[in-house]
């Protein structure tokens, strides 16, 4: 059995690609539901199933029922699968990668440790891993090729966020904004946030500084949007737009995001600035400047952090993360070592097993016969050619099952385990056994 993969992610396809690939939970379940015992007339000719589906990516991992050596059949239905959700828009197939055997499995360790991450190093994926395999195993499509290659994929996961320092600075827009609002909270006298605007990083920022507690949250919502169910997923208290200037000047902190209501001028800050008593105040541009006038930095009392020192920080936190990369890319390559090494000792143990198997009907075979023949001898006479026999044939496969085992254990099992498989008519079928 052959560990298969096909998947977009942001690295080979351009996002509204991605989200309209996206399984929502019921697609998930669905779709899971196609090779499980339960399903009259299955869709896909494996297995075993996990779907892996995030903002920046959307894979498919699964086991063939084909020749390891003619997975060509079930790649393409599983890439019909997602061809079906792309709702007859441009052919997408040179946006997706197929992977089979050891390179899947590669992937998806590098995957788990957030090395193929649009943020190099983000930790949320490997909750995202651990949460598609628990799907799996819940409908019935995980078994025991794909359980255990998740959780090993998990645990490189959790080594690489526990002896690394790849996740540990802020990459990202909205967790740096949250790490500069803790910052410039320092300097402020108190602890109001104003969002101007929404979108998908200001909801990130909200959420990372929500997280962070402490903070006293007001939104003023994007035009044409549910304020106060945005206000309510933030944490946050929704006002009208024409209340913006007051809520600026009653505010420490001010995030500018796309989709303001109104754009934030110098004349408007400087009456805010008035009423304040000197009490500075801050804003974190979020809008790529279309928000905020490059004015208001010019101001007394007034802190701009401007989408370019974002920039420097975030290339700053990704340099760290780069300088990390070789030593996380060696716990892949460990965890990878350790994942073939105990498929090695699995596959030998059913060899060995086999064998003994085999050795013990030739054992009681021969013996019935032998004694068969020998209808006089009594029972102690017996007894002793049962000892006999039983001796003989632990003797013989003593020295073979020590050294087939050894072998395993130097990583190099399986040519010994397919020999002695081939030479004694073993039916043991081989697992797929993913190489680093």
């Amino acid at each position: 059995m052959t560990v298969l993969f096909v998947g977009a992610s942001h690295a080979t396809a351009p996002l509204p690609l991605i989200e309209r690939l996206a399984f929502g939970s019921d697609d998930i379940v669905e779709t899971l539901a196609c090779i499980t015992p339960g399903d009259v007339r299955p869709t896909l000719p494996v297995r075993e199933l996990v779907v892996l589906s995030t903002c920046h990516r959307v894979e498919l991992y699964a086991v063939s029922t084909e020749d390891a050596t003619r997975p060509s059949a079930a790649l393409d239905a599983m890439a019909g699968v997602l061809a079906s959700r792309n709702h007859g828009a441009e052919s997408f197939d040179a946006h997706l990668r197929r992977l089979v055997g050891s390179e899947a499995t590669r992937h998806l360790f590098r995957v788990a440790a957030g090395l193929e991450s649009m943020v190099l190093g983000e930790s949320e994926v490997l909750g995202q891993v651990a949460s598609a395999l628990a799907v799996a195993t819940r409908i019935g499509a995980a078994g025991p090729v794909l359980t255990p290659l998740f959780d090993a994929a998990v645990r490189t996961g959790r080594r690489v966020r526990e002896e690394t320092a790849i996740g540990s600075a802020p990459a990202s827009v909205s967790s740096i904004a949250a790490e500069l609002a803790e910052e410039l909270a320092e300097q402020l006298r108190g602890r109001r946030a104003l969002f101007l605007g929404g979108g998908k990083i200001a909801l990130l920022a909200a959420k990372a500084l929500h997280a962070r507690g402490f903070w006293e949250m007001t939104i003023a919502a994007p035009v044409n949007t549910d304020a106060d169910a945005l206000a309510q997923e933030l944490g946050a208290t929704a006002i009208p737009h024409d209340v913006i200037a007051n809520a600026i000047a009653e505010s420490d902190l001010v995030f500018t995001c796309a989709g303001a209501p109104a754009s934030v001028d110098a004349g408007t800050v400087r009456r805010a600035m008035r009423g304040r008593m000197a009490r500075p105040l801050a804003f974190i541009d979020l809008s790529a400047g279309d928000v905020l006038d490059a004015e208001v930095a010019e101001l007394a009392g007034v802190r701009v952090v401007c989408p370019s020192e974002l920039r420097e920080r975030i290339d700053i936190a990704m340099a760290g993360r780069r300088r990390e990369a070789p030593l996380v890319e060696a716990i892949v390559a460990q965890e990878l070592r350790a994942l073939h090494s105990r498929g090695e000792a699995s596959s030998l143990n059913g060899v060995v097993a086999a064998l003994r198997a085999r050795a013990e009907e030739i054992r009681q075979r021969e013996l019935s016969r032998a004694l068969a023949s020998l209808p006089d001898v009594d029972g102690a006479v017996r007894t002793q050619m049962e000892w006999l026999s039983v001796s003989l044939v632990n003797k013989l496969l003593d020295e073979p099952t020590r050294r087939l085992r050894t072998e395993a254990t130097q990583g190099v099992g399986n040519p010994y385990a397919d020999v002695t498989r081939e030479l004694f008519g073993l039916g043991v079928e081989r697992t797929d056994r993913p190489t680093a």
